[in-house]
């Protein structure tokens, strides 16, 4: 269900990623022993089985649920426990072997994760993170244009300027890919291009360098 050159993305990101959290993952499986109920320590932890599931690990999925469900049973509130919650829905459909189960797997998600942004609009991460997840949708849900409308948003947002440069380029890359899947290749080209002198030596950048080779 995901495009090729998402999946590429992703998985690129993932190969040091998940290895890198892997520590992380033990550290905060044992606080939760101590305090089974941190919401804090669930959302984390979450996000943590969500990097890894994105790289198409099952398992990750229902370790990810176990965790976000908790979060939310104890803050139903919390918009990053929701959001993240919803992009699982998505990977399950993903991972799901009948048609009917795919698409009520997705649309769960699709709107768990627009929720959270309804509830916190102006929320960075979710804001990216509902962009990258439209653009891994096959096209028939019909959300790319909300992925051209998150990343307009984080790049008009003030607070822009002042992201982390790594963050930057990330955002610059998927706007690329974002106008890329719309056709629009000159603004594509625009984007990675800053994607590249956000942060040269990024992941990102190194991404959209060769996705303006091939787009030359």
């Amino acid at each position: 269900m995901i495009h090729k050159p998402v999946a590429i993305f992703l998985l690129y990101s993932l190969f040091f990623a998940v290895s890198l959290s892997q520590q992380s993952v033990k550290e905060l499986e044992g606080i939760l022993q101590q305090k089974p109920n941190d919401v804090g320590t669930l959302v984390e932890l979450g996000k943590l089985y969500h990097e890894q599931a994105a790289g198409r690990n099952e398992e990750a999925v229902e370790n990810g649920f176990t965790c976000l469900d908790k979060a939310l049973e104890l803050e139903p509130s919390n918009v990053v426990a929701l959001a993240y919650r919803g992009s699982l829905w998505t990977m399950r459909g993903r991972d799901a072997q009948s048609p009917f189960e795919k698409l009520k797997h997705v649309n769960k998600g699709i709107d768990e994760i627009d929720k959270a942004v309804e509830l916190a609009p102006d929320n960075i991460s979710i804001r990216l993170m509902r962009g990258i997840n439209c653009l891994q949708l096959p096209s028939i849900f019909k959300r790319l244009g909300t992925a051209l409308k998150d990343f307009s948003f984080l790049l008009a947002d003030p607070r822009f300027p002042k992201l982390d440069i790594n963050l930057q380029s990330t955002i610059h890359y998927w706007t690329g890919i974002a106008y890329k899947h719309d056709n629009q290749i000159e603004k594509a080209k625009e984007s990675l291009r800053k994607a590249v002198s956000a942060a040269p030596k990024s992941a990102a950048a190194q991404k959209a360098e060769k996705e303006l080779k091939e787009l030359s």
